[in-house]
């Protein structure tokens, strides 16, 4: 049997009911080289060894306790011997070459890691995530989030990060920057891996042929207050820990104003003493911070500027037309 080029690690809370499907999908994939690790964070609603029966692929830990969504991925990584490892959501179900075209977008040793293109599981099948980008003004965004799946054809072939819910990586690179950051449980963890993959010189290639549908917080994901909180709270770290001093400054206008408007929004939606108490936690954690930046330090193989190069600087059209763009959608659709 031919050595696994890949181990596709997918974090489980309460998504049993819909391992079948992605499993099934796995089992049809054109290129077979890979295992599957489900790493199950103490569900109540069991069923998972059920669903991994027929399937000789996959492998089923269960952990001890609740980790969160960072922590199971980390538990799955740092079993994967593999030379490419591979994050996915429960609650998907993969095209037949999503993993093979996955793969194909690997062909520079400075590709660290490839992006899917990620659709909602309900048709029209609009994109979830072209990848993930990243603003001056310290905000992320999923790219082209509830536009046409035609328009993925017309992005550029990098983004900043891969969106979590289905992202390759070269494992190298990971040994190289260090895996999720798990205090920060779930939300940004995923761009702040991507911060330390471009501060070592690598590259996030989006592979719009790898295709992945997804339910959309389905499965593992807090709502309400936890969300805004954990939110807020892990934005404000990236931000702080992972831009440098010299685009803090140069960029401390947009900052102000993008931080002004999301206040705004947020105390619109009832959510803004979520958003608020998660900000100050944020600024309050000076020693992860600091942790943070000395780690980034040692890793930058890259300038402030080439970092800049990276960054979206339209952050208005990105965060304020964007949303308006997306909410325009959704109403559409509902």
């Amino acid at each position: 049997m031919t050595d696994p080029l890949a181990t596709i690690v997918i974090p489980n809370y309460n998504g049993a009911r819909f391992l079948p499907a992605l499993l099934g999908s796995l089992a049809r994939q054109s290129d077979r080289r890979f295992v599957v690790t489900i790493v199950d964070d103490c569900s109540p609603d069991g069923g998972v060894g059920d669903a991994a029966r027929d399937y000789p692929f996959v492998e089923v830990v269960q952990n001890e306790t609740n980790l969160g969504f960072a922590g199971a991925c980390n538990v799955g990584l740092r079993r994967a011997r593999t030379p490419f490892v591979t994050l996915l959501n429960n609650d998907t179900t993969v095209d037949s070459q999503w993993f093979e075209n996955a793969m194909d977008a690997f062909d520079a040793d400075d590709i660290g890691s490839v992006a899917s293109l990620v659709l909602l599981a309900e048709p029209p099948h609009l994109i979830d995530s072209a990848g993930d980008v990243y603003s001056v003004a310290g905000g992320a965004a999923k790219r082209a989030h509830l536009a046409p799946r035609e328009a993925a054809a017309g992005l550029s072939d990098e983004c900043f990060s891969a969106c979590g819910a289905s992202a390759f990586f070269r494992r190298s690179a990971l040994d190289a920057v260090g895996l999720l950051d798990e205090a920060f449980e779930s939300y940004y963890e995923d761009v702040d891996l991507g911060f330390r993959l471009a501060w070592a010189g690598y590259r996030c290639r989006f592979a719009g042929n790898s295709i992945c549908y997804h339910h959309l917080s389905a499965s593992y994901s807090p709502k309400g207050w936890k969300y805004h909180y954990n939110s807020a709270r892990n934005a404000e770290i990236v931000w702080q820990a992972n831009m440098p001093k010299t685009l803090r400054r140069k960029f401390a206008g947009a900052r102000r104003a993008f931080l002004a408007i999301q206040s705004m929004n947020k105390l619109r939606q009832g959510v803004w003493r979520a958003y608020r108490q998660g900000r100050a936690a944020g600024r309050r954690d000076a020693a992860r911070i600091e942790a943070k930046r000395a780690a980034q330090q040692k890793l930058a193989s890259i300038s402030d500027e080439q970092l800049a190069q990276r960054l979206v600087h339209d952050w208005f059209s990105l965060h304020v037309r964007g949303s308006l763009r997306a909410n325009r959608r959704r109403a559409t659709c509902d």
